[in-house]
């Protein structure tokens, strides 16, 4: 298993307490000790928790996760994609393929992955190991401190520190609280995402199903208010696939929920709407993982600086369950932080660099979480005009002998994304640093 690889030390070790042991919250673990930091990680929960999902890691996040040392694992674990296939979400019928290493893409400078959610908890639990990182299970935060900064536990233990990191998620957090002064309101929708997966082995016999689990594709079916993601694990023998749908009644039981599973049969899923290959492999799943999206409104800030506490990954930018850059914000969080952290000098130097982080994050974090549902919409529009405009771009991308009008197509399509692939987190702290890091320094006591 993969160490972290080594990186700037910090001047000054602070003391930080983190609330959650997601990905988020391991691998802010796992980055801040490396840098030298004194870190403690909090989670309720027992630690076993595996979501069978894949993770979308775009080149900007697959970037992040080289530069820590992770590419022996990547390399094992990660499921490169070398294009999107769209497909008729009714007739399975190919309406193009958008290529990632075509010229338009040649500057991407990292891979895009798919890695299994599981996988990814596994190996920041091993590196937060090896890297001596403290983490208590079963370990319940009630309320933070403000004034001294502490966590208050559910066994009446109080853990005082110099900054608190709150990774615990979207659903009810605390740390959320803290910052806020007060609960943001959770609304349910009618979104929900249905995870399941069959036996590659059983796809690769079926002639039927076997043009659909080429390696290296990650398939998309767009339909009449739903979107369907398909694509292979080798190494694990699965075909994942993820079906994203509005469906009708109460659907508050599957809030949060990324490990039951459930019977197809209880929900109506209408699978006339779907291509046969779809119906089938439902079929031969006979089981799936519901996840119901809540909208949370995002914070307006995502610190309490005097005091400071911050938030990270879907605590500081609650998204979609399905979004493609959910966790690549987490991860770019994490590197900025640890970034800024490495340059101060003194304690009282944190809210500052705090501030900066708040700064650089909150408005890349809105403009993904805008992206994704726009790009929920074109994804899934019913018949039309703009269906019939959209896919005639997506063509293009593959049939356009003309280099101008493909790039145009793809631009207004795809330009976006790509925008999205370039971003570099350490990049933009260092620009940040390097204009107002030497006021920081002398304002410090």
């Amino acid at each position: 298993m993969p160490h972290l690889s080594s990186s700037r030390k910090a001047p000054v070790s602070v003391r930080i307490t983190i609330i959650g042991a997601s990905i988020t919250g391991l691998a802010t673990a796992c980055v801040l000790r490396r840098s030298g930091h004194k870190v403690l990680v909090v989670e309720k929960s027992d630690g076993t928790f595996r979501s069978p999902g894949i993770i979308p890691s775009p080149p900007n996040m697959t970037r992040v996760l080289q530069r820590w040392g992770l590419q022996s694992y990547l390399a094992k674990s990660g499921m490169v994609v070398d294009q999107f296939r769209f497909l008729e979400g009714q007739s399975g019928k190919i309406i193009g393929v958008l290529k990632l290493y075509e010229e338009l893409l040649k500057d991407l400078m990292a891979d895009f992955l798919l890695i299994q959610h599981g996988d990814l908890i596994s190996i920041f639990q091993d590196i937060a190991r090896r890297e001596g990182v403290e983490v208590r299970y079963n370990t319940t935060v009630v309320k933070v401190e403000r004034v001294p900064l502490a966590a208050l536990l559910e066994n009446g233990d109080i853990l005082y520190s110099d900054l608190i990191v709150g990774a615990d998620g979207p659903l009810r957090s605390i740390s959320r609280d803290a910052v806020l002064l007060r609960q943001i309101e959770e609304l349910p929708t009618q979104h929900v995402c249905f995870s399941f997966s069959v036996s590659l082995s059983d796809l690769q016999a079926d002639t039927e199903l076997e043009g659909i689990c080429e390696q290296r594709n990650w398939n998309m079916w767009l339909g009449d208010g739903f979107v369907i993601y398909g694509a292979c694990h080798v190494e694990r023998n699965r075909y994942f696939l993820c079906i994203t749908t509005e469906m009708h009644g109460d659907m508050t039981e599957y809030q949060g929920n990324w490990t039951k599973q459930y019977p197809v049969d209880r929900f109506d899923l209408r699978l006339e709407r779907f291509d046969p290959r779809i119906q089938k492999l439902l079929r031969m799943a006979e089981v799936l993982i519901p996840t119901c999206h809540v909208f949370i409104p995002e914070p307006e800030n995502l610190i309490c600086d005097l005091d400071k506490v911050i938030l990270a990954g879907q605590s500081a930018h609650p998204t979609m369950p399905d979004g493609m850059h959910s966790t690549a914000m987490c991860i770019e969080d994490i590197d900025a932080l640890d970034y800024l952290l490495t340059r101060i000098r003194h304690v009282d130097e944190i809210p500052r660099v705090l501030s900066a982080h708040e700064e650089l994050r909150m408005e890349r974090c809105t403009h993904a979480r805008e992206w994704e549902l726009r790009k929920l919409q074109m994804f899934t529009l019913d018949q039309g005009e703009d269906r019939e405009l959209r896919d005639a771009k997506i063509r293009c991308l593959s049939e356009c002998e003309d280099m101008e009008e493909k790039e145009y197509a793809f631009n207004d399509l795809w330009g976006e994304e790509v925008d999205f692939y370039a971003y570099d987190p350490i990049e933009q702290a260092d620009n940040w640093w390097s204009m107002y890091g030497t006021v920081i320094s002398q304002r410090t006591p």
